[in-house]
């Protein structure tokens, strides 16, 4: 077989994962232009407090903190001093006007990797009221939901629903999504009736829904954490991540890396040293950007670093 002339080894379908960011990247690129901000925070001293933290919890019989659950919580302690990056967009091309909805609720949509190496971004809600404890109960959650999910299902409902709320606003562009979808040879992957019938009689809180992947206001991508072990040893980072509209932000954390760096001891002198670096991603969407906005988040982020002990307050 040919394609452009071209032998072709394989060829695969789309499936409803691929589908789905396929959609979602195209929509992002076409829709938001992207400002990319490369924040490199060294976090040694941060990182070692992380351990102590997780020590005293231990002896107190306390739940044990993941770095993932620690680090949604500076970054929530940034929106806080930035709130315009928590917010959601619509802009109207033709018209060329455009509001910015700044939202008081901070519903942090989080990355997680599921079956086949497919990766999803469940929410966590409320995250500007949640205690560090609380913010890993809900973690915990939502690993536990995860185990009744068919992921599958979850994808084609969450697309499906969207296109109904698209048809209902008179995005009608929606049609030519939703036709293929369901009738077609690319329609969507799902379970047999029977098997979507016995799945649709677990209560919604022990599975994931719709809701829990399209209400989001800001994203944190954590390759790190992710793909903790294929990081290991690379000299790199990310720069550049898919902003989800209407959303106007997303962190892309990276694997922490042991460098050489400058820094300021006990003494208050400089001295070189192997350091804890972390590098972050934070992309914004031009049509909100100013300088001054992001710095009133990296600022609160580098008072933390700097200033780590706080975190035994959260």
């Amino acid at each position: 077989m040919k394609f452009r002339n071209i032998e072709v080894s394989n060829t695969m379908i789309f499936n409803t994962q691929r589908r789905a960011v396929a959609h979602l990247a195209a929509s992002s690129w076409r829709e938001a232009p992207h400002v990319s901000n490369i924040y490199k925070p060294d976090i040694t001293d941060f990182y070692n407090e992380f351990i102590k933290l997780n020590e005293k919890r231990k002896d107190d019989g306390k739940l044990e903190i993941s770095f993932k659950a620690l680090m949604i919580k500076v970054i929530v302690e940034g929106l806080l001093k930035a709130p315009e990056l928590n917010s959601h967009i619509e802009y109207k091309k033709n018209k060329k006007r455009g509001t910015l909805h700044i939202l008081d609720e901070i519903h942090v949509a989080m990355p997680w990797t599921v079956s086949e190496g497919r990766v999803i971004n469940p929410n966590m809600f409320y995250a500007e009221s949640k205690t560090l404890e609380e913010m890993q109960n809900a973690i915990n959650v939502v690993h536990k939901r995860l185990e009744k999910t068919d992921i599958d299902e979850l994808l084609y409902r969450t697309a499906f629903i969207d296109n109904i709320n698209g048809l209902k606003k008179l995005k009608f562009l929606k049609i030519f999504r939703a036709f293929p979808s369901e009738l077609t040879k690319h329609k969507a992957k799902r379970p047999c009736r029977l098997i979507r019938k016995e799945y649709y009689k677990i209560p919604l809180h022990e599975k994931l829904t719709a809701k829990d992947l399209t209400c989001g206001t800001v994203t944190i991508t954590n390759y790190g954490a992710l793909y903790e072990d294929e990081l290991k040893g690379v000299n790199g980072y990310y720069s550049a991540i898919n902003i989800m509209p209407p959303q106007t932000f997303v962190i892309g954390i990276s694997s922490i890396q042991e460098k050489a760096a400058i820094f300021t001891n006990e003494n208050k002198a400089q001295e070189i040293g192997i350091r804890k670096m972390l590098s972050m991603c934070l992309v914004v969407d031009s049509r909100i950007y100013e300088h001054h906005i992001i710095m009133r988040f990296i600022n609160r982020l580098n008072e933390i670093f700097l200033n780590p002990s706080v975190i035994h307050k959260w």
